[in-house]
């Protein structure tokens, strides 16, 4: 059924706010050039200048990033980190350890976003008039309510990481991606014991966070990502029987992407996916 009213971009993104149950914008999306009337739009997990020129030549009306412009260093990108501490008591970590932890990974996001040229993109999109907003926290939502109920309804304590992986890579998004979902700590005969699905939080919530998590019981966490120094170190520290899965970032974003795409699609928006974003037939994946 085709949306009836006009497609602008407070559509598109109260689209995205209504699939994820929220009810406002987060701190890391936002819509930077606003447009109306659109009938065409360019979806891209990172757009960059290069994107915005092909759009506006190739007859774009509005360029949607995934990713927040400017490396995911916008001013208030790090407010939506806390999120991370609910996700965290969940999981029965106590709210003033959890709030520790990701503290310690908000500080380094705070001091890099100082390296971040974060308006060069935006800048652009305003020069030659192309509308433009990035759409972060609430697609990563859905793909977390997404890998949270597959586990819920396969996976039990007992299955192995080697039943879990699997499962995993039959998700269609990760199925069809160059990465695929993999063990990075622990034993693929290892037992899951507890599955912590560490994901919408901004960022990764790297070694304070994953550590932490690790010390209060769970057996395995899913992350879509770690960064380098963070991986080694809690690789070196874990316990014994613990589990770190990388379900692969590319992957794990177009899930929510693609839900995304499709409702909007639903209500008459024509959309062309590119820059990361893996495409799957919508009967795949029951949607």
């Amino acid at each position: 059924m085709e949306f009836g009213g006009v497609m602008d971009t407070d559509r598109v993104m109260g689209v995205a706010l209504e699939q994820a149950g929220l009810e406002a914008v987060p701190a890391d999306s936002g819509i930077h050039v606003p447009g109306a009337g659109l009938k065409k739009a360019l979806f891209g997990v990172d757009i960059d200048v290069g994107e915005l020129l092909y759009a506006r030549d190739s007859g774009y009306d509005v360029v949607v990033a995934h990713h927040p412009l400017g490396s995911g260093s916008s001013p208030q990108f790090t407010d939506v980190m806390w999120r991370q501490v609910d996700q965290m008591v969940e999981e029965g970590v106590a709210e003033p350890v959890a709030r520790a932890a990701v503290a310690q990974r908000v500080g380094s996001r705070h001091r890099l976003r100082h390296m971040a040229n974060y308006n060069r993109v935006t800048d652009t999109a305003r020069l030659i008039g192309l509308p433009l907003l990035n759409i972060h926290l609430p697609p990563d939502i859905v793909s977390r309510r997404y890998v949270k109920r597959l586990v819920a309804e396969n996976i039990s304590e007992e299955t192995t990481v080697g039943g879990l992986l699997e499962v995993l890579n039959a998700i269609p998004e990760m199925a069809r991606s160059l990465v695929k979902p993999e063990q990075w700590i622990g034993d693929p005969d290892n037992p899951v014991g507890r599955v912590a699905v560490a994901m919408a939080g901004g960022t990764n919530g790297g070694y304070p966070v994953y550590s932490t998590y690790f010390e209060a019981g769970v057996g395995t966490i899913l992350s879509m990502h770690i960064d380098e120094g963070d991986y080694q170190r809690l690789r070196t520290e874990a316990p014994a029987g613990c589990n770190l899965v990388v379900t692969g970032h590319m992957p794990s974003d177009s899930i929510g992407i693609n839900r995304l795409i499709w409702r909007l699609e639903d209500e008459g928006l024509a959309c062309q996916r590119t820059s990361g974003i893996i495409d799957v037939p919508r009967s795949q994946n029951g949607v």
